[in-house]
């Protein structure tokens, strides 16, 4: 192979794209990666790619990694990682995802673990590009192939967002849930801190996966006991399911609310006149064990019960509305 010629070929196709986008330093850049070896030039490509992935030019990303990936296939003898080519396709499937191509990031996911089946966020890749793909039991797969590699590994810092994907995948089809029954419920012996769990639940609420709470909300007895997550906010979950309709497993939300409460989540993010919107989740889950509770352990809410709302009803008249032989008004 002749070092050179390579180093040169590459080096002026990357001038044609530095000196395509108007860059005046784009070429002085460049003349400098032709004097680097060919790995140098690949990592030099890799750090570019994930520069303008970060701006949103992904397709510009796409080539740039390609461009890597040429580079090291070409120069693998030479001692190449496989790790190397596996985080190159791997951040290739990100960009991928975020050009909504679906199969492309899938695929790229795919190869990134051939070369390396031990680079976890390669299983991260695969199983969300799944999920996109309506093959949910395809990704819990990934999903919990990478849990498993963390589980031995002393980095915990990943770990929340395969939660998150496990629950994704796991709320989304009944079928799938029972299939990997026995994966899911090791989950919880797993003893994972509750700094992990924190993260998790931090995850899921912002990205408003309230019916993946549902089914972890079932497991909180199997948590640490010392989660306490007082950034939450409950505004989505009654957008959602109070203020805009009825939910089909309603009568499992007050229990939620009541778990989230508990764990610090704030009565006041519920919105304005929270007291009103809980006795309406009550009506409708047909149920008043929530508002007896919060009475117990947030006492200082009992002073508010006569507050009004913006059509002049108090908490009471809300509840008085939906009794029999209320007259509406």
């Amino acid at each position: 192979m002749n070092k050179l010629l390579l180093q040169s070929q590459q080096c002026r196709r990357e001038c044609d794209i530095s000196h395509g986008s108007g860059s005046k330093l784009g070429g002085q850049f460049f003349l400098l990666a032709c004097r680097m070896d060919p790995i140098a030039y690949a990592e030099l490509l890799k750090e570019s790619g994930n520069q303008v992935l970060k701006n949103g030019n992904f397709s510009l990303a796409i080539r740039k990694y390609d461009e890597a990936i040429q580079i090291l296939l070409q120069v693998y003898q030479w001692g190449v990682p496989p790790r190397d080519l596996a985080v190159l396709l791997c951040n290739k499937s990100s960009a991928f995802y975020s050009l909504g191509k679906w199969n492309e990031a899938f695929l790229a996911a795919k190869e990134c673990l051939q070369w390396d089946p031990t680079y976890v966020k390669g299983y991260y890749r695969a199983g969300y590009s799944l999920l996109r793909l309506l093959q949910p039991y395809e990704a819990a797969h990934m999903f919990f192939d990478g849990l498993r590699l963390l589980q031995s590994s002393q980095d915990q810092a990943q770990v929340p967002n395969f939660l998150v994907g496990v629950f994704t995948t796991m709320s989304s089809d009944s079928v799938v849930l029972q299939s990997f029954l026995p994966c899911f419920d090791h989950i919880f012996t797993t003893e994972f801190s509750a700094e992990v769990w924190k993260s998790a639940i931090e995850k899921l609420a912002k990205k408003g996966l309230w019916h993946s709470f549902l089914l972890l909300s079932a497991k909180k007895d199997r948590l640490p006991r010392n989660i306490h997550v007082p950034e939450l906010s409950l505004k989505s979950l009654f957008e959602k399911y109070v203020f805009i309709g009825l939910y089909e497993k309603m009568e499992q939300v007050p229990k939620l609310v009541q778990w989230l409460i508990s764990i610090g989540a704030s009565v006041e993010t519920i919105g304005p006149h929270p007291l009103h919107a809980l006795m309406r989740l009550c009506i409708q889950a047909g149920e008043n064990q929530l508002f007896r509770w919060l009475m117990d352990h947030k006492p200082e809410w009992k002073g508010r019960i006569n507050q009004k709302d913006e059509a002049g009803c108090t908490v009471l008249h809300v509840a008085a509305a939906h009794s029999p032989g209320y007259p509406i008004k």
